[in-house]
């Protein structure tokens, strides 16, 4: 169930979901606007800890989740970093040619680079600060007590479940073409690829109409209705976005003082 294991578990799994949102917004907020890589090291730190500390994650579970995306952002940064340069500029390195273009790294790009890399780190941590002790069905009921529109979350909820039925109709449909030799030699493995891919759709068409069909049969009206559970009030979460947000602002400043 991918993060909502972990968010089951918990500790801050009973306390409102809706000061998990704002503190993970202002830090994530924070970490964008602020064109800063100290600052997006800070908020990403701030964010780990939050996790281990306040809800009780392993350190190992906080770093696996964070290599998901490390491999895109460090990609994203290379091409900001690498860089065709004029033949004037001043490069830290440089000597690759490619057809006419001599391409390197200069300082300004390499500091750009850096820069962007930590703020989107920064802004990740903030998120899997709230997925990883919010579940998606707590996360649900406070986005409608916060007036977010009824049809957004019910299509939020629908589009999430429909995540897990498509990957378990693709697990069954590759178990069975592997077990009938379906991925030896690469073309077989395109064509398996391709079969899989058309009916995994197909699937879920057909399991759509049926999921649909259940709902009108039990009432169904436009609305998908939750009684919401009763949750610790969480203000301590509230006092900590000042904080944060300070600590953003003050890393922000000395960074510049320091750069100046």
């Amino acid at each position: 169930m991918g993060t909502d294991r972990y968010a089951y578990l918990s500790r801050l799994r009973d306390v409102d979901p809706a000061p998990k949102i704002v503190l993970s917004f202002a830090i994530l907020l924070g970490a964008v606007v602020l064109p800063s890589a100290a600052a997006g090291l800070f908020t990403l730190l701030s964010a780990f800890l939050l996790n281990v500390f306040s809800g009780g994650q392993k350190p190992r579970v906080v770093g696996h989740f964070l290599k998901i995306p490390l491999v895109f952002l460090l990609i994203g940064a290379l091409t900001i970093v690498l860089r065709p340069l004029p033949q004037e500029a001043q490069a830290i390195w440089s000597g690759m040619l490619l057809g006419r273009w001599r391409w390197g790294i200069t300082a300004e790009q390499l500091r750009l680079g850096l820069t962007v890399f930590c703020r989107a780190m920064g802004a990740v941590s903030a998120m899997y600060f709230l997925s990883l002790n919010t579940p998606m069905t707590d996360l649900a009921t406070a986005l409608r007590r916060l007036h977010v529109p009824k049809l957004f979350v019910e299509l939020m909820e629908l589009i999430y479940r429909f995540i897990f039925l498509l990957s378990d109709a693709a697990r069954q449909i590759h178990i069975a073409q592997d077990s009938r030799l379906g991925y030896e030699g690469f073309r077989r493995s395109m064509h398996s690829m391709g079969a899989l891919v058309s009916m995994v759709f197909l699937r879920a068409l057909r399991r759509g109409d049926r999921v649909f069909a259940a709902l009108e049969s039990r009432g169904y009206t436009g609305s998908l209705d939750t009684l919401p559970k009763p949750y610790a009030p969480g203000r301590w979460l509230y006092a900590l976005c000042p904080v944060l947000l300070a600590g953003q602002a003050v890393i922000f400043y000395w960074e510049r003082r320091w750069l100046s």
